[in-house]
């Protein structure tokens, strides 16, 4: 039997949509006269337009005030520059320079501080004397410092110096022994004459030895103090 085909459903109308109508077309304005060109005057830049110069009003001549020089004034005399004196050297006492020879450390004393020493010391050594001829013991300890005082007050000292004394059986047991037996007899008339500088506070009291010439030999000291506190103090020598 022949194929019969399906019925095909029938075609659907497109629907048709409501169309706007075509907007309308604008009216064509009316073209304005136009105006003139306005004509345009070109200049050239390097063209200047001339400047009359105004003329020129003529000045009188200026007059040159005259130059006065004025008088020429002598120059003052130049003083002459001082002339300059070489130093005086100075010329000091031949005692001063014995006086100051053995110091040590490079210790400088002026002649002046010398004589101010001297008269010092030799007044202490004045009433040493006077002490002595008294045998005033407690007046001659007023006269030494005190580390002469600390070391002849300690009995092994007085004991080793009692075995060097030229008399024997003399017993040196106290400070006032060693004042009597051995201070007084070793200095009791004698003469000091000058002093001898070992620093500055520091001196030997000497008599000097000269020969028959007046040739000085040398020294025998007999003192030495020791500047403490700005006053001179007797120093007693040590074993």
């Amino acid at each position: 039997m022949p194929l019969t085909q399906p019925a095909q459903p029938p075609k659907a109308e497109p629907e048709k949509k409501d169309e706007a109508p075509a907007p309308a077309k604008p009216a064509k304005e009316e073209a304005k006269p136009k105006d003139d060109p306005v004509p345009v005057v070109w200049k050239d830049p390097q063209v200047q337009p001339e400047v009359k110069a105004e003329p020129k009003k003529e000045e009188p001549p200026k007059e040159e005030p005259k130059k006065t020089e004025p008088p020429k004034q002598e120059e003052p005399a130049k003083p002459e520059p001082p002339k300059e004196e070489a130093p005086k050297e100075v010329q000091h006492s031949e005692e001063y320079t014995r006086s100051v020879k053995q110091m040590q450390g490079g210790a400088n004393i002026s002649e002046e501080t010398f004589n101010e020493d001297k008269k010092k010391v030799l007044a202490i050594i004045e009433n040493l004397d006077e002490i002595m001829k008294k045998n005033d013991y407690k007046a001659w300890l007023t006269y030494l410092d005190d580390e002469s005082i600390k070391y002849w007050s300690q009995r092994s000292n007085l004991q080793k110096v009692s075995k060097r004394l030229p008399i024997k059986g003399v017993q040196i047991n106290s400070m006032e022994d060693y004042f009597k037996y051995i201070f007084i007899p070793s200095r009791s008339g004698h003469k000091v004459d000058e002093i001898r500088y070992l620093t500055e506070t520091s001196v030997k009291a000497v008599q000097v030895k000269k020969d028959e010439d007046g040739t000085i030999q040398g020294d025998t000291v007999y003192y030495n103090l020791r500047k403490i506190n700005g006053q001179w103090k007797l120093h007693l020598p040590t074993l």
